[in-house]
């Protein structure tokens, strides 16, 4: 799910070997070069998280911050921060008071939504909500998709179907609905991640098919081969990438929110599917 301003974080660019001896650069998206401080603090209490839409993501955190961005259907961020570029942006920032963020969460839990777990049939077709608020020690979500067709998910209500689309109303003007004094920080902002969650999907990567650098550099973090993930430093990160890049490895999908490369798959079986290794920003809350 992250912003980069051009000269508060740009992208690093680093060598890519091609054949023969000239070398060709290669943009990694939104990854913040060295030097580049990062956008602080570096982990939170995550309040509110909604995603009304399957392109909408807005997460309120304790300390006031909003991180959020609307995406197209291709996953590329369609808010860019003044100054930046939409290669390098996710998600952006602003920031609300304490006040202000009591406000919020007071707004969103009086529509009656998150007292209880929620697995809601939405009917239509494209519909897809996954919202959660924190309740004292405990997280509440609301599951929303279309035609369900499961036993698990309830029809929902006509009062049910008022509050989401509130919701939906909110996150995309929270202005509309907030007093200026809410605001610590209207501006939005670049988010620089601290952190970046490495994982894969279908399996892991045969290692054996990898060059050495690469095999070497993947054996460092015992945590993705046992657990599927990992959380590595923005600095692990870029060395990751760069190792990549220097040894002629090109990534599948090249944006500031994933950054993934289609490996070779390991397993048992005579068909093994390819290795779906990406990276993300690690928003605040983010945990392997």
């Amino acid at each position: 799910m992250i912003s980069r301003l051009t000269a508060v974080a740009c992208t690093i660019a680093v060598c890519a070997l091609a054949t023969g001896v000239s070398a060709r650069p290669f943009h990694f998206a939104g990854v913040p070069p060295v030097g580049v401080t990062a956008s602080a603090p570096t982990t939170g209490t995550m309040l509110i998280s909604l995603k009304p839409t399957p392109t909408t993501t807005w997460t309120l955190y304790a300390d006031g911050r909003i991180l959020w961005q609307k995406w197209t259907t291709a996953g590329v961020a369609t808010v860019v921060p003044a100054g930046g570029r939409r290669l390098d942006t996710g998600v952006v920032q602003q920031r609300l008071t304490l006040k202000g963020a009591r406000l919020v969460r007071s707004k969103i839990v009086s529509t009656g939504l998150f007292e209880h777990n929620l697995m809601l049939d939405l009917g239509g077709h494209g519909t897809w909500v996954f919202d959660q608020v924190r309740r004292g020690g405990r997280i509440v979500s609301v599951q929303g998709v279309s035609l369900a067709a499961q036993p698990h998910f309830r029809w929902a209500t006509a009062a049910q179907r008022h509050a989401l689309a509130w919701i939906a109303g909110f996150v995309s003007d929270p202005a509309k609905w907030l007093p200026t004094s809410a605001w610590a920080d209207r501006q939005i902002r670049a988010f620089v991640p601290a952190r970046y969650l490495i994982a894969f999907d279908r399996s892991y990567p045969d290692l054996s098919k990898l060059p050495s650098r690469v095999r070497e550099m993947l054996l460092q973090y015992r945590a993705l081969r046992r657990y599927g993930c990992q959380i590595l430093t923005t600095g692990e990160t870029r060395a990751l990438l760069e190792t990549f890049a220097e040894a002629g490895i090109s990534p599948d999908e090249n944006q500031a929110d994933m950054i993934a490369f289609d490996l070779p798959g390991s397993g048992s079986t005579a068909i093994r599917p390819p290795s779906d290794l990406h990276l993300s920003p690690a928003l605040p809350d983010d945990r392997c």
